[in-house]
């Protein structure tokens, strides 16, 4: 069963959303938000699978929402359910911690499966914005090829699948040593790691939350990027999301 927080300031939309959810079997909507600041507490008392969450709050946007959402229930997902269909609104949401960003246009069997994947900790952009995501890498990292994004995908699920478990020996290693890009795959502690970036947190937050270094941390990440072929946190997050469902 997955449990659903609706957050959105229009009771029609929220009522129109519990209807489409509840006549589905294996969702239960367990509250829902008028206000930014009311998901977040009622994502802290009641620890929902998925929020799904509007832009356009009253007293906050959509951005500034997730994470407070994030900061009182860390292991829910948030989902961005919003009209606006623009590439910059996508990133910044990625950046937050959102896992997936889906518009108001989308039909009930698109929203059920954005909210499966955001439950499965899978992103969730549909083909139209993914499109546009890939237009602003490119525009942002110059040169950027288009079949970097691929390849790059499809060597982490490799690695992935291939991973086995590392000890905190090699872990602990693999700091002090130059990582192999498309060699070696992600550490037990960089998963970790990577983990808390999707959900927006910074190398500070990341730190006290694992209880080891700030320059650990950095480490950690610089890493991540090296293996991923990453330029930020922005690309290693899309690289690592296939998962990703277009």
């Amino acid at each position: 069963m997955v449990n659903i927080i609706i957050a959105d300031d229009h009771s029609l939309m929220r009522r129109a959303v519990r209807e489409v959810l509840e006549k589905e079997g294996g969702f239960s909507v367990v509250a829902e938000a008028s206000t930014g600041q009311e998901a977040a507490e009622k994502a802290e008392e009641l620890k929902p699978d998925v929020v799904l969450m509007d832009m356009d709050m009253p007293d906050c946007d959509g951005f500034e929402a997730t994470s407070l959402v994030l900061d009182k229930s860390p292991h829910s997902r948030v989902v961005i359910f919003t009209a606006v269909h623009e590439d910059q609104y996508v990133f910044r949401a990625l950046q937050k911690g959102a896992m997936g960003y889906i518009t108001k246009d989308i039909d009930s069997e698109g929203l059920l499966h954005a909210i499966q994947c955001a439950a499965r900790n899978e992103l969730c952009i549909p083909g139209p914005l993914a499109s546009q995501v890939l237009a602003q890498l490119r525009r942002m990292h110059e040169p950027f090829y288009p079949s970097r994004l691929a390849a790059s995908a499809t060597a982490y699920r490799t690695r992935r699948s291939a991973r086995t478990s590392v000890d905190n020996e090699n872990d602990a290693t693999s700091l002090t040593s130059a990582p192999t890009p498309s060699a070696r795959p992600l550490t037990g502690r960089e998963q970790e790691i990577l983990d808390l970036m999707r959900k927006g947190r910074k190398n500070r937050e990341i730190a006290g939350e694992l209880c080891i270094a700030e320059s650990t941390v950095h480490k950690h990440v610089q890493n991540i990027f090296e293996k991923l072929h990453a330029r930020n946190r922005t690309e290693a997050i899309y690289f690592t999301s296939q998962g990703l469902q277009l």
